[in-house]
């Protein structure tokens, strides 16, 4: 039988937080190309969001990924 234990609150904290990150960053990179397409000055902070949005939301499913390594190590 194959029971898992239930996942740790901080660990889906990070991993909805990483999500909702990253689709606002890909939304704001859309943006970007619709407003360059247009022939748009695109406004900084959309630059910035999908500038530094996606790199954080890697570096966050990373950290959530070593949690989760360390737990099942710990389960053993």
């Amino acid at each position: 039988m194959n029971t898992t234990a239930p996942t740790p609150a901080s660990q889906r904290i990070l991993t909805f937080l990483s999500g909702g990150i990253a689709i606002v960053s890909l939304a704001a990179l859309a943006v970007i190309l619709i407003q360059y397409m247009m022939q748009v000055a695109p406004a900084p902070a959309f630059l910035a969001v999908a500038l530094y949005g996606l790199p954080v939301a890697f570096i966050l499913l990373m950290v959530v990924l070593v949690l989760n390594f360390r737990e099942r190590r710990r389960s053993r």
